[in-house]
């Protein structure tokens, strides 16, 4: 268990006490049934939760279920003699997690669960028996594999990927690596600076070129001079350009927006912002306006050629498609649907796209292919491919952010130059 989420148990047992396990429920039954992002789940739940005072116990518990699924998932297999309904499933989770990782005597987790079983509509006594028998209950796990698995809350597909992309010891310092469970934001260039984040939020940790804050602390910035934006997708940014102060620029895949609305802010760039989505487009193109940035947005899908793009642009940006399994430490449900199958298919998506991309680039311009994935055959396997079936192009150079060693998601980038015949 990541003790830093460990703030369960200090509710009272009262009206709120109740209030509190519902809205959790609500926000957990929205990710594991209705397949939403954790991050609006969440945010929606306690938006209508009006005691702002069970805030941090709804997020903190919320983020424990999460963090502890595979565990839990493998009580819920050994425990119950068939699967349970999606519903009291749910409720099992929350009630296993308050017995067995939360601060909270088992009686009072037990009891809170059963209530919460009669307040959603399931059964409470089947609730109450199967919560009861996992307190202290140690699931058998048959080999070293499930047991990484469960150590590092880890579905073994990955796990077994992951140890042999980078070894046991590495690929469990990768998984347990606790990064902040905080909002990191930047300042926008020409409105604001460091400096004036370090007068505003003086006590927030700060990064080579933001800083991590609470959501309630936004609100001592004034509007447009902050922009949210990962420390990895920043360190991205910085990478693309190295050795490059001003050209074209073109982002296939670029929505939300956010890389490209820094990099128009790191020198002169003319850049072209691209999404197949159109109201992915507009959202661009807000974002954009809010942020005072000077860039094109174009309808365009990054797996078929067009030829109004063809040879035109200095920097080429392809950050694809990928597993996410890079930014599991911040974003728990990344794993949750994400199946083994998914990887080959997802490096097939990615290769299309570079091959792309390539006819885009100008002679002596610059191919960046990137990802927010740990795997090497969405990383290194993709770029040595492009790299053997694209002889035009050179690897210069690649960036490898990783979670224990750089305190940041993982992200993967590669730059490839184009050069003259």
């Amino acid at each position: 268990m990541k003790n830093y989420r460990n703030n369960v148990g200090k509710a009272r047992k009262d009206n709120s006490t109740e209030l509190a396990d519902r809205a959790l429920y609500n926000a957990l039954k929205a990710v594991f049934v209705d397949g939403s992002y954790c991050a609006p789940a969440l945010t929606k739940t306690l938006k209508g939760l009006k005691n702002p005072r069970s805030h941090p116990f709804v997020t903190s518990a919320f983020y424990g279920v999460l963090d502890n699924n595979v565990r839990l998932e493998k009580l819920i297999g050994e425990l119950c003699e068939k699967r349970p309904d999606k519903a009291s499933a749910v409720v099992l989770k929350i009630g296993m997690y308050y017995c067995n990782y939360a601060d909270m005597p088992p009686y009072a987790a037990v009891n809170r669960t059963v209530e919460l079983s009669k307040n959603v509509g399931v059964c409470s006594g089947f609730i109450n028996a199967v919560v009861k028998r996992s307190i202290g209950f140690s699931p058998v796990l048959s080999n070293a594999l499930e047991r990484f698995s469960y150590a590092n809350n880890t579905p073994v597909w990955l796990c077994r990927q992951m140890i042999t992309d980078y070894g046991e010891n590495k690929a469990a310092s990768i998984l347990s690596a606790v990064l902040p469970q905080k909002t990191h934001i930047r300042p926008v260039s020409g409105r604001s600076s460091l400096s004036d984040f370090k007068n505003k939020v003086p006590t927030a940790e700060f990064t080579d070129c933001g800083c991590y804050v609470d959501r309630a602390e936004l609100d001592v910035f004034d509007p447009g001079t902050y922009a949210v934006q990962s420390l990895s997708s920043v360190k991205a940014v910085n990478a693309y350009i190295k050795g490059f102060g001003s050209g074209k620029v073109l982002d296939l895949c670029a929505a939300p927006g956010g890389k490209s609305v820094y990099l128009s802010e790191l020198g002169d760039y003319d850049i072209t912002a691209c999404d197949i989505y159109p109201h992915k487009l507009d959202l661009m193109r807000g974002y954009a306006k809010k942020l005072g940035a000077d860039i094109k947005v174009a309808l365009n899908d990054a797996t078929v050629p067009n030829e109004e793009f063809a040879g035109k642009f200095d920097i080429v940006i392809a950050d694809c498609p990928c597993s996410g399994t890079g930014t599991i430490n911040t974003k728990p449900d990344i794993m949750l649907n994400r199946k083994p199958s998914d990887i080959a298919e997802l490096t097939e998506l990615q290769r299309r796209i570079l091959g792309v991309a390539a006819a885009y680039c100008r002679p002596n311009g610059i191919l960046c292919y990137s990802t927010c994935s740990v795997l090497r055959s969405e990383n290194e396997d993709t770029a040595q491919y492009f790299a053997d079936t694209h002889p035009e192009f050179k690897l210069v150079d690649q960036t490898k952010l990783l979670p224990d060693t750089d305190r940041c998601d993982g992200f993967y980038i590669a730059r490839f130059l184009r050069c003259i015949k």
